[in-house]
């Protein structure tokens, strides 16, 4: 499996991200879910999971926190930008932000999971004295059940677009078992001929 960046950043932006969250709850007073959005929504989080120098290792946490704000409509400027290494917070961006890269999923799939830097505080007990190979069998093991517990993506745009599975088996010409079969997981759609699929993103009109 590719990690998301070179592996030469890694410490740093372990580093980086948890004085991020750390300063952003702790020192600016921004509530962690509330971060946590601000981050992705101010483009950093996207470019923080493709390794950008700049923000993995360029700025130091605090910086990168009063940037997030910034970029999101808050600007402030941080006086004190004492870190504690030891708190849920700094632990959750640490901890996350090895997980990102070992996964090469991005924060916002991550967040999109049910995994962000504010539900990873949640876990600090107890698995801030574990190794991180724990929290990641940990991580795997939610996001599985997310999307096993999700709605297949073919019901999930054939229910937006109010159509019945035997309507959508007459647009697209696929066999109505072959339709049920993929939204109850039985088979698995990247198996499936592209044929297949084109015809059934049509008639979704994806």
């Amino acid at each position: 499996m590719m990690n998301a960046y070179n592996k030469i950043y890694l410490d740093d932006a372990m580093q980086t991200a948890g004085a991020m969250m750390d300063c952003a709850v702790n020192v600016i007073g921004c509530p962690a879910e509330e971060f946590c959005a601000r981050f992705i929504a101010s483009g950093i989080a996207d470019r923080f999971s493709k390794g950008d120098v700049t923000c993995v290792a360029g700025k130091s946490g605090v910086e990168l926190a009063v940037e997030v704000m910034r970029l999101t409509g808050s600007d402030i400027s941080v006086s004190d930008g004492t870190i504690s290494m030891s708190s849920p917070e700094y632990w959750a961006g640490w901890t996350l932000a090895y997980y990102q890269w070992q996964s090469d999923i991005s924060f916002k799939q991550l967040s999109r999971l049910g995994l962000d830097m504010c539900s990873v505080s949640a876990m600090f007990y107890p698995l801030h004295e574990a190794d991180l190979s724990v929290f990641c069998c940990r991580a795997d093991d939610m996001i599985r059940e997310r999307i096993e517990s999700s709605p297949h993506w073919i019901k999930r745009f054939r229910k937006l677009n109010g159509i019945t599975q035997e309507k959508l088996s007459e647009i697209t010409g696929v066999p109505i078992r072959q339709i049920r079969a993929y939204e109850q997981k039985v088979i698995d759609t990247s198996n499936a001929e592209n044929r297949t699929i084109s015809n059934i993103r049509r008639g979704l009109h994806i």
